[in-house]
Formats: structure tokens, sequence, C-alpha cells
């Protein structure tokens, strides 16, 4: 035997349990650091930024009601020469749904051309400048059709559609469903289980052609 192998030799049982702890602590930390981002994006995904209020802010409700009944929300934004997303095609929503009009841009108000029978949506008539918000619960199904007063010869006109069929999309307010595993946390498992599977295959390497290891 070489006497330098004196110093240096290696217990294989010492080596198996050292590598199996390296191992075991990397894929314990990556565990950690996907559980993180998992928390991190639920809870990016849950916060809500409140908007200015001031003096000219307005809360309405159909159906006599203050405010929105618990039901989802939905945005629509009073912007230049369009209400968005109502204008370039129909925003459906489910009964119940809360809608809230929010003025980011000036002299704007909400004209109603026509509602379905039973519906008591009377829109905003006033015109109001930014940041005005005016919101509506809708509980009555059918067609809504709605205008700028002051733009509706530059084709400022609305429509929405209460419909128990509507999806998730056509309005704003509402996020997708989240992801089970943040993209950033699924890339660090996967290089954790290549990094373990890397260490194992060296781990064999010396034991099957290492030479000789003190049991």
């Amino acid at each position: 035997m070489n006497p330098l192998e004196d110093d240096d030799r290696l217990s294989r049982r010492g080596f198996l349990v050292g590598t199996v702890g390296v191992a075991g602590a990397t894929a314990a930390s990556s565990a950690a650091l996907a559980q993180e981002g998992n928390e991190s994006d639920g809870d990016t995904g849950g916060n809500e930024t409140a908007g200015n209020e001031s003096e000219g802010n307005e809360s309405e409700s159909g159906g006599g009601g203050g405010g929105g009944g618990g039901g989802p929300t939905k945005t629509v934004t009073l912007v230049n020469y369009a209400f968005e997303p109502a204008t370039e095609s129909p925003m459906q929503i489910q009964p119940g749904t809360t809608v809230k009009f929010v003025w980011e841009t000036d002299n704007h108000n909400i004209a109603v051309d026509s509602t379905p029978d039973g519906a008591s949506w009377e829109g905003h008539e006033a015109i109001e400048n930014s940041p005005f918000e005016y919101e509506h619960t809708f509980e009555t199904e059918g067609t809504y059709e709605f205008h700028c007063t002051p733009h509706v010869g530059l084709g400022m006109t609305g429509t929405i559609e209460v419909t128990q069929d509507a999806g998730g999309g056509g309005g704003g307010g509402e996020a997708g469903p989240a992801k089970l595993v943040p993209d950033g946390a699924l890339t660090l498992l996967i290089g954790t289980v290549a990094g373990m599977i890397s260490t194992l295959s060296l781990v064999y390497f010396f034991m099957r052609y290492g030479g000789e290891y003190e049991e």
C-alpha cells in the first residue's frame, strides 16, 4: 500500500454518511426555499392597493343596498374615449358581481341606454372628473348598454352582459388561478434533484473504482 494513503485514506462509511448528509441538507434547503416562494406568490396575488378617495367619490349599489354584496368585483376604467374593457367587446359578468367604474380621465358620465326587465340600474348621469369612482352590483341577468354623453360621438359606449355562463375573462379586478408551484421554485427543485443524482453517481464511482477503503 502506498504510504501516502495512510494520511489521506477515506473511510467508506464516513464518506457515505457525509455525502448523504450534504444531499439531505441541500434537499431540505431547496424545499424551504420552494415553500417561501409559494407563500410569497400567494401573498402577492392576494394583496390589493386601495384607490385614492376624495369628497367627490361615490359608492352606490343596485337594489337599494350599500356597496358590494360580498360577490366578485370587476373594474371598468373610464379613460379617454372608452370604457375599458366594455367598449371593444361586451364585458360578461355573473349575477351578483359588483362593477367599479373608475374615472382615470376627466369629463365623463354613465348614461344608460337599455337594461333588462326588472333591473334598477340608472347609471351616473352627473359628469365627473378623475379620481371619481362609482360602483353598482348587477343582480338581474341580461344586457346593459350605456354611453358617455360628452364623448358618445367619439365612440365611448359600453356593454355589460350579466349571465350565469360568464367565465373569468372579460373584466378587470380578478386574478387567474394561482400556480401550485412557482417557476423559480420548480427550477430550484429540478436543479437540486440533478445535483443529488450527480452526487450519488460520484459515490458509486468511488465505491466501485476508488481503491481500498476502511470499513
